[in-house]
């Protein structure tokens, strides 16, 4: 079970990375409207973050997991305060597949990938 869900994490996170990757520029935009500091330069180190936990999750979820949850914790708060803030601007936690606006529904799939990350941690 730990295994299984560490890898549909790993899918996650690999489908986030590679789509950030190829929409550079939206992805910059997404950044900036959600007030990440530096957009140009997160814009390309994210998605290699997004991919070296993917590739830890598959190679060892376990080890992979923790990073998953910190960084679907990191997102899931950004999100909410985004949200609280009255900012509905897209995500791109998909690159330019989410540009719909920001909803509690990202909140609840992203709680969702944190059991997921859990599980694949605590075996």
């Amino acid at each position: 079970m730990a295994n299984f869900a560490g890898y549909i994490l790993g899918g996650v996170f690999l489908i986030a990375g590679v789509a950030k990757l190829r929409s550079p520029l939206d992805t910059r935009r997404s950044l900036r409207d959600l007030g990440f500091p530096f957009p140009k330069e997160t814009s390309i180190v994210l998605p290699l973050v997004e991919l070296l936990t993917s590739a830890l999750l598959f190679i060892d979820p376990a080890t992979g997991g923790p990073c998953a949850v910190a960084l679907l914790v990191a997102f899931t708060v950004l999100i909410f305060s985004r949200l609280a803030a009255g900012n509905k601007n897209g995500c791109g936690c998909f690159g330019a597949w989410s540009t719909r606006p920001l909803s509690y529904k990202d909140i609840v799939r992203n709680v969702v990938f944190i059991i997921l990350g859990a599980i694949a941690t605590l075996g």
